[in-house]
């Protein structure tokens, strides 16, 4: 009979380590490999938002670039209408797709630049692979990077990310690119931290450090070396900071930290009432552009 209840034990032992194995993974699979929205889905959002702008009206030519180990991003050139040497790459955010990053496009081809817009790793046409919000986006990042200045040649570039993008944006510097400039919406300061408190919200901390080791085991990636703070210590390219004051997804603490950490040239711009994501749409085009030609001003891009 001790025999047959020791065996139940360890049973049931075993049901609840598998249980709690098949939980974790899951957990870290909705961030490594979350369901994205489509091309059409966004395109409409961004519509219905009245985001959309004069898309529609500007010269275009998509084209493919080889990102991290050959990865393929579906990417998008949206022509000034007048002739120029400035370019801007837009990094959208965490599900969307390069249609996410529209919103931004009138606003930067009012100032003069060519907007270069993309699917990052996972999302819009790309194949399927692992998402590490920031990791591995950032090399593919440097790769367009590199790939816009052998393909337009003689240029002033600079990077604009919302989300996920901010932080791949901000990341990529740690490698030195040759970049003008960065304007960082809503970005997070480390990922690790960004989802400890979310879990902590949620009275579940203590399944994070499990949740970590399974991102590294499964997907090759430590949460927390996703670290645009860490990236930006000793940067000197100028960076402006866009944060919602609203935003309760990723707090404004983190672009304040972020702020902290760079080297160089940096201004941070909090935006009332607007949620995660939100400052362009709430500022409208006018304003939210104000911000960044301001910005350039100062820094005295030309």
């Amino acid at each position: 009979m001790k025999k047959i209840i020791i065996a139940i034990a360890i049973i049931i032992v075993l049901v609840a380590i598998g249980w709690y194995c098949r939980f974790i993974f899951g957990l870290a699979s909705q961030m490594a490999n979350p369901k994205v929205s489509t091309l059409e889905k966004e395109i409409s959002w961004e519509k219905e938002h009245k985001l959309w702008g004069e898309y529609d009206d500007y010269e275009k030519e998509d084209y493919i670039v080889k990102g991290l180990n050959d990865y393929d991003l579906h990417v998008t050139l949206v022509k000034n209408p007048i002739p120029s040497d400035k370019y801007v790459i837009i990094s959208h955010g965490f599900k969307s797709n390069r249609y996410g990053a529209v919103k931004y496009v009138d606003s930067y081809i009012d100032l003069g630049f060519n907007c270069i817009i993309y699917d990052m790793r996972d999302h819009g046409e790309n194949a399927k692979a692992t998402v590490s919000l920031g990791q591995f986006e950032s090399e593919d990042l440097y790769k367009l990077i590199e790939d816009t200045y052998n393909r337009y040649g003689m240029i002033k570039l600079g990077l604009h990310g919302e989300s996920m993008g901010a932080a791949t944006s901000l990341m990529v510097l740690s490698k030195k690119p040759k970049v003008d400039f960065v304007v960082a919406d809503c970005g997070f300061s480390n990922l690790y931290d960004l989802i400890y408190k979310a879990y902590d919200i949620a009275k579940t901390p203590f399944v994070l450090p499990s949740v970590n080791t399974a991102m590294k085991l499964r997907y090759g990636y430590d949460m927390k070396k996703t670290s645009p703070k860490d990236a930006l210590v000793g940067n000197e390219v100028p960076v402006c900071f866009i944060h919602g004051e609203a935003d309760t997804f990723i707090l404004p603490d983190n672009s304040q930290v972020n702020k902290a950490a760079t080297a160089g040239y940096s201004e941070l711009h909090l935006v009332p009432n607007a949620a995660h994501a939100q400052s362009r749409e709430v500022l409208g085009e006018a304003e939210y552009r104000s911000i960044i030609s301001d910005f350039l001003k100062n820094i005295d891009f030309k």
